[in-house]
């Protein structure tokens, strides 16, 4: 019988605090995702990059973003995007974060990281973003080795099809997916939903909490669930809940 537990995860992306567009439906929506995890009762909560807009939003923004997460309670890893970068001036150094609550995790390795969560049999890999250039392979240096935990990669970066020709920043490529050896890829920097699983490997783009520019109204979350007892081990389904 497997040592892992059965646990569940929300996974969102691409929240982009403190735009110039719509900042007050930006925090609905953060402030709905917290709700989600307590209505779905997950046990972690995943965001995968561009968690705010830019490097110049206020204190108060991120003031917001650590009191909103020390509201949902359980474990939630924040990985740095291409609009939230993890370098010398990053807006993650500022003060606001230095007394942030202890279930909040910041990804910060940029050459990739390891976080480990022994009471849900649970380890998340990242790779903070510190430059958005082709160089930037988000998922390069995922380990090799596994602990018998699950184990979770997050990567902001765009996924090739095999048909596309431009070559973008921060690449992802099919058989980095397949050849990654975890449980679930839980991507950002899309704002739409989309699967780009590959052989074995469950990866999931959840996309912004709210859509692409679309359904102000409500928001979507991944919900994982992962059942070593199951044949299909995980499983991934976006869930909408209204902002009402």
């Amino acid at each position: 019988m497997s040592l892992r537990r059965k646990i569940r995860i929300i996974h969102t992306s691409d929240t982009h605090l403190g735009d110039d567009w719509d900042p007050a439906s930006a925090r609905r929506a953060l402030s709905a995702v917290v709700d989600g995890v307590h209505v779905l009762e997950s046990d972690a909560l995943l965001i995968a990059g561009d968690v705010f807009d830019n490097a110049r939003v206020s204190d108060a923004v991120l003031e917001f973003f650590v009191s909103e997460i020390a509201r949902a309670a359980v474990p939630t890893v924040i990985l740095p995007g291409n609009h939230d970068l993890y370098d010398a001036g990053s807006l993650y150094l500022r003060s606001p974060f230095a007394g942030r609550p202890s279930n909040l995790h910041i990804i910060t390795g940029t050459r990739g990281q390891t976080l480990s969560f022994p009471e849900l049999t649970l380890d998340v890999w990242g790779r903070a973003m510190d430059s958005h250039t082709p160089a930037f392979r988000p998922l390069s240096g995922i380990p090799v080795h596994r602990n018998g935990h699950w184990l979770v990669a997050m990567a902001h970066g765009h996924f090739h099809y095999p048909d596309d020709t431009e070559e973008r920043s921060s690449p992802i490529r099919p058989h980095e997916i397949a050849q990654a050896g975890c449980d679930y890829i839980a991507l950002g920097h899309w704002e739409r939903f989309e699967d780009v699983s590959q052989g074995e490997v469950t990866a999931f783009y959840s996309g912004s909490p709210m859509g692409a520019a679309g359904e102000r109204g409500r928001v979507a979350v991944n919900v994982v669930d992962f059942d070593a007892d199951r044949a299909d081990l995980v499983n991934v389904a976006q869930v909408k809940r209204s902002l009402l």
